[in-house]
Formats: structure tokens, sequence, C-alpha cells
């Protein structure tokens, strides 16, 4: 840790907030106290599997293996059946007050006082109408039972595609007009994404951040109740020394079979293993970046991320800013709790897998970067181990793929080795190899239990008689729905140890992520994109299928396993990209969660919203978007005074406009001007031209559609 890197170099004056009791301690001691001798343990019996016939240095390196993966998948076990147990008895967070005063449609409760709440929405060339009909359905839910006062709403616009960004000024007029909510929806366009998220909004608190007691964090696929919003500012108010109260959202509006079983998957496990998380981390939890409510004084005041020394990807602005943020307002004494119980709260998963496991590209980056900042002064131990957890989300999957390689290693040793029968002293037999097989099994069976057990008591949940069944439909198509999700999360665990271990390598040799645009909605993935990104998977499965059939017959059972996930790669990638394979399991009952058996009102109302918005200019593409943005705005008087009405009045010294960009839009539209058909602007000189004011006035209906 650099300190030159400012932020963490130097403890706050406010010291770190009691744990808790000793109650606290006990139950933290007793989890990870399980967890390690589960093991210590398991681990002690696979080295002794491998000592039969001595140790030789992979199987060394295999016990070491072991024990790092096996560490994690413990300690997902018994954080699993803890929440288990807590919600087989029901109840609330323990250690967070909830209000007691019954929440009632229109009327406010007392308890929320005068607070003002800020709703953040930040985007990043995101399809405005999606966008914003989620944004108008949580308006008209405060709106309708009469909770708006305490909040306004911010447009927080990072977008670099200027034709979305045209229409994103379109969206916010129609949608402030709509919905009547001058003074209550507010649009901001930054010229520089610096820093991305976090610097958007940091530029926020900057500029408005005084006037708001908190501030609800969104993702641009978020979708919060106002009742949800509500109970965050209550919680809030009745918890003085909280700092961030995270929501857990659901997964909800998937359209394909990949987004499908990863919503089903997050909704039948998710909340028993966030009360699972909740029994041991209390108020020293975690912050996932969206679905949030924070203290945004103590945002403000603690929270001012480091610029890391270096270049990226270990260096520069931090990507996992959340971890990070969550550390710093915990170091200063506020608490970070995880409600699981608040329910309201929503977001979409990625349409394919290779969407997610781009996103998970830009995750393992930042994480790793939480390297530099793990031993930073005065971090809570908690914080500490929230970003190792983080690291060990994505390292597993090398550590996994390099205990499989040590295994072939080891195996092809032994085939290539002649076996010393006879020992170098006298004796009058000679020494077999030796292999016990009841241990082998026992080992085998006891680590898929620990793998497979967090998943089954997810599935007694949700059979659960009474109120917690609603919603999961027909028993036996939902016990169906749970175990075709786990063959197919076992078919996908390979493909995703390859796709992280080849980030984590690609990030070793220095090659940073960025950060790009991401696909909602009803994107698929086509052949040809699949074969690309899975051909190596393929081969690899191929390739581990001979060396084991050649060197370890007897192991082809087990490593079939994982080479089959890898060898259907392909197909499985493409097709659970389809929407209409998900489609078909949505009519056949299958991996449907309660919040599709019955939509939330917000839900449904985004959806409607979306549908009455002009979508035609997202079909376009890219080139005729921009082309017939920036010819709207320079044709229509309207559409041109509202976007130079959202320019900053005075640009910033430190964000200069680019001169070259904007002289070459100039000659550009010079010529059109004259009647010659110049090339087309390419996007910097569009972006160029539309932060500039007196060239936007100066060419005023000078057609560019056709250039």
């Amino acid at each position: 840790m650099s300190a030159s890197d400012p932020g963490l170099a130097i403890p706050p004056a406010s010291a770190v907030a009691p744990e808790g009791g000793p109650l606290v301690v006990l139950r933290r001691a007793v989890v990870f106290s399980l967890a390690a001798l589960s093991t210590l343990i398991c681990t002690v019996l696979w080295a002794r599997l491998l000592a039969q016939n001595g140790l030789s240095g992979f199987d060394i390196a295999q016990v070491i293996l072991f024990a790092l993966n096996f560490v994690w998948v413990s300690l997902f076990f018994w954080t699993a059946l803890a929440g288990f147990l807590r919600c087989w008895r029901g109840g609330m967070t323990p250690g967070l007050v909830y209000p007691s005063e019954p929440l009632c449609p229109g009327q406010l409760p007392q308890d929320i006082g005068a607070a003002r709440a800020a709703v953040l929405l930040p985007i990043y060339n995101e399809q405005p109408a999606r966008v914003f009909a989620n944004l108008a359905a949580m308006y008209q839910s405060l709106e309708k039972a009469g909770w708006l006062a305490p909040f306004d709403f911010f447009i927080l616009s990072d977008t670099t595609d200027p034709g979305v960004w045209i229409e994103e000024e379109q969206g916010w007029s129609d949608l402030v007009r709509r919905l009547n909510a001058q003074g209550r929806i507010f649009y901001r366009k930054r010229r520089r994404n610096e820093a991305r998220k976090s610097g958007n909004i940091a530029d926020f608190c900057r500029r408005w951040g005084k006037s708001y007691e908190y501030m609800i964090v969104l993702d641009a696929d978020s979708l919060i109740g106002g009742e949800t919003m509500v109970k965050f500012v209550r919680m809030m108010q009745a918890n003085p020394g909280a700092g961030i109260i995270q929501g857990l959202p659901a997964m909800l509006g998937g359209v394909s079979l990949y987004s499908r079983l990863q919503q089903f998957a997050a909704r039948l496990y998710g909340q028993m293993l966030a009360a699972g998380l909740n029994f041991w981390q209390l108020g020293d939890g975690n912050y996932w970046g969206h679905n949030a409510i924070l203290r945004t004084h103590a945002f403000m005041k603690h929270c001012n991320l480091p610029i890391l020394s270096g270049k990226p990807p270990f260096g520069g602005h931090i990507l996992s800013h959340d971890f990070v943020e969550a550390a710093l307002m915990r170091r200063a004494g506020w608490r970070i709790w995880l409600v699981a119980d608040l329910g309201g709260s929503y977001e979409e998963s990625p349409p394919t897998l290779i969407d997610s496991v781009l996103r998970d590209r830009r995750w393992l980056q930042g994480n790793l970067q939480h390297l530099r900042l793990i031993p930073a002064t005065g971090l809570h131990p908690l914080s500490r181990f929230h970003m190792i957890m983080g690291i060990m989300a994505y390292l597993a999957s090398p550590l996994c793929l390099a205990f499989i390689l040590t295994g072939l290693a080891s195996m092809a040793w032994a085939t290539l080795s002649p076996p010393a029968y006879f020992p170098p002293y006298p004796t009058l037999f000679p020494q077999w190899p030796v292999f016990d097989g009841d241990l082998a099994r026992r080992l085998l069976v006891g680590g898929v239990f620990m793998l497979t057990a967090p998943k089954l008591l997810g599935l007694i949940l949700a059979l659960q008689a009474g109120s917690r069944r609603t919603g999961w439909g027909d028993a036996w198509k939902l016990t169906a729905g749970a175990v075709l999700e786990h063959l197919y999360t076992i078919l996908l665990a390979p493909i995703l140890m390859l796709f992280h271990s080849g980030f984590f390598f690609d990030i070793l040799a220095g090659r940073d992520s960025g950060w790009g645009k991401q696909r909602r909605g009803g994107a698929e993935t086509i052949w040809a994109e699949a074969v690309q990104r899975h051909a190596g998977h393929t081969i690899f499965g191929v390739v581990l299928m001979i060396i084991t059939a050649t060197l370890a017959f007897e192991l082809l059972p087990w490593i079939s396993i994982v080479a089959l996930g890898l060898m259907l790669s392909i197909p499985l990638s493409v097709l659970s990209s389809r929407a209409e394979l998900g489609e078909r399991a949505r009519r056949a009952g299958l991996f449907v969660t309660p919040e599709e058996t019955t939509p939330p009102p917000e839900f449904a109302a985004a959806r409607a919203l979306e549908r009455s918005f002009d979508t035609h200019a997202n079909a376009l593409d890219r080139p005729v978007r921009l082309a017939r943005g920036v010819d709207a705005l320079l044709d229509d008087p309207q559409l041109r005074a509202l976007h130079i009405a959202l320019l900053p009045t005075q640009p910033s010294p430190d964000d200069p406009p680019d001169l070259p960009a904007l002289a070459g839009a100039r000659a550009k539209l010079e010529l059109s001007a004259r009647g010659y058909a110049p090339p087309p602007l390419t996007a910097p000189e569009a972006m160029a031209l539309l932060w500039d004011a007196e060239t936007l006035h100066r060419y005023a209906a000078v057609p560019v559609e056709n250039t």
C-alpha cells in the first residue's frame, strides 16, 4: 500500500464502532471455527490418501491447493446452514432497529420528519426508454401512495455515445412532462466519465450532496418500490449509527433461458445466504454499489477513493469501488447492514453467459486491486475479510484449475515412473501400491454434500408449508427446476473456471478491462461468437478426457463431469441465450419465481411505460442514430434550446474542450452548409459539437444525416 494513496493511508479521528458484545464474537467464532475444522479434517484425510505410496512434490502441491479451495466451500456451507436456520424460524435482521409505526398509504410516517433523500440513477450508454420507464414507475409508486415529498430523482449520465446523449435529453424532457415532475427529476451529463460510476456519484456529492441527508443509489437496471424506499429512509432514521443499509435485490424480468436460470437460483437461495451472512457479520457488512441507501454526509466525509499509483489493471481508479467505500465508512465508525428481508428491490440478470463473464472480467480486475488496499491503516478486520472473499470468489477458479493440473501431473509422473516394489532394506515381500477406495469415496461424498446441501436447504425453505410457499407454484415443478438448475450449474462450473483463470492471467499480463457498455434485455449469442469465445474450452475438455483415459482410466467418470461441461460449452452458451427456450420453460412452469407469478406493481408499470416511450431510435445502428440525433438537434429549435440549457454555463478548467475534434466538426458542417457532401461526423467530432453551444447556434438547420 503506497502512503501516497489518499484516503486510506491515514486513519480517521473516530474509532471503529464496538463489535456489539460477546454474542457477535461467539457467532463469528462458531462459523469460522467450524469452517476451519471441516477444512482441516478433510485436508488431513486427503493428505493421508495421497501419502499411502509416498508424497511427491505434486502431491504436496495438491494438498495445499485442496485446503485453499475447500476452506471457501466449507465457509459457504456453514453460512448457508446458519441462514437456513434463521429463515426457518423467521425473524428480522438481529441488531438492526426496525420502525414500529406501520406504513400507511397516503400519509408519511412521523419518523421520516424533514429528511430528504436523493435517488441516484447513474447511466452509461443505456437504452433511455427502458431506464426512464423504471424511474417513472418508481416515481409514480411514491406519488400514488402520497410518499413523494422527501425524494428527488437524479439521472447522472456518463454516456459517451452522442446519439444516446440526445435520446436521453429527449427522454428526460418527455418524462418530466408526463409526470408533471418539474423540480423533482433532474438530468446531468458529465463531459468526462472520470472514475466511472464512483466518479459519477462523487460528482453528485460535490454539486448537490449537502442538500440531502440520504442517497439511494441505483444501477441502470434497478427497480425499487416506493414502499421500500420509504422503509430505507425510516430504517436510517431508526438507526442513527448506520452508514449504509444494503437491500437484497431479487432478479426480475429475465427473458433468455440463462437469465431465467440465474434469477430462479438467486431467488431460491439468495435470501437464505444473505441471512447466513447476517448471522456473523451483523453491522460489519458490505456494500454492493446499488439498491442501497447511504448517509450522505458520512459518505462525503469518509469515502473519498484513492487513485492507486501505477497504471491499470492494478493502478488507476478503483473499479470495484463499493467494497472500498464500505470499508472506509466502517473504519470511520459507521455500521454497514445487509437487510435480507426488506423486499421490493429488483435488478436484472445479464441475458447471456458471455455477457455475464465479461462483467466478471471487470469485477475480477477491481477485486484484485483490493490486494493493495487490504493492509490499509485502521480498516476493520471484517472489511479486510470482505475484500479477501471478493478476491477468492474469482481466484478460486485458477486455484481449482491448478488443482486439476497438478493431479494430472501427479498421475503422469506415477505412470511414467516405474514403481519401486522393493525398498532399499532387506525384505521377503514386495511393497505393492496401495489405494484406499473407501477413504476416497468418503471424501468425494463429503465434498459433494457440502457443495449441494445449501441448494437443498434453499429448496426445503421454498417447499415449506404456509406463506413461504406462495408464488413458487407446483411443488414438483419447483423441485424439477431446482434439479435442472443444479445440473446446469455443474456443467457451467468448469466453463467459468477457465474463463476466470484466463482473466486472471490476462490481468497479470497487464491488460486493462476498460468499462464497456452492458447488453441488456433480449440480446442473444450467435454461433460464431460462441465458437470464438469457447473454442479453447472445448479443446481443453477433449484433451483432458484423452489424458485421463490414457493415464488414469479409473478417474475418467469423475474427470468427465468437468470435461463434459467444457466440451458442451458452445451449444450451452448459444442455447441458454435463447429467449424462445426461456419462454418455453416459463410455459412449462419451470424456473418460475414468486415475483414472476405475481409481478410487483412497479415492474408491471415500468414495462407498460417502456412500451409507451418512443423506442424506434434504439433499434437503429450506431452511425444512423448518431446522424439522426445530431440532425434533430440542428433542425429542432426547442430540442436545441433544451440541450444548450442543460450544458454547464462555465466549462471546467480541469476539463477543456476537444479542440481538434471540434475543428473537424466545424469544417464538415461548413462544407455541408455550402452544398458539399463531407464525410460523416465521427463520434469524437459529434461529441465535441454537442458540447459547444456557439457552433450549434451557428450551424442550425445544416443537415448531417446524409453526409
